[in-house]
């Protein structure tokens, strides 16, 4: 049984610090883009988020790729 794979969607994600909560530690938000080329290379889509990255007011902790598709029988 083969499988399929449709409608495949990619975000591009950047986790940012945005500050400290009481016990110290780093708290994070996301910023996320959505509607991104599932073909782009992963390399590609890092040099992307590390240039929006540049242009936050915040630290960036993580650049991140989320992939999503449906998957049913051939």
């Amino acid at each position: 049984m083969a499988a399929v794979k449709k409608g495949q969607t990619s975000k591009l994600i950047l986790k940012v610090q945005t500050g400290q909560n009481k016990a110290g530690e780093v708290t994070l938000s996301q910023r996320t883009f959505n509607n991104v080329n599932p073909a782009l290379a992963d390399v590609d889509l890092l040099a992307i988020g590390t240039a929006l990255g540049a242009l936050q007011s915040h630290t960036v902790d993580s650049v991140n790729r989320q992939d999503e598709a449906q998957i049913g029988q051939a």
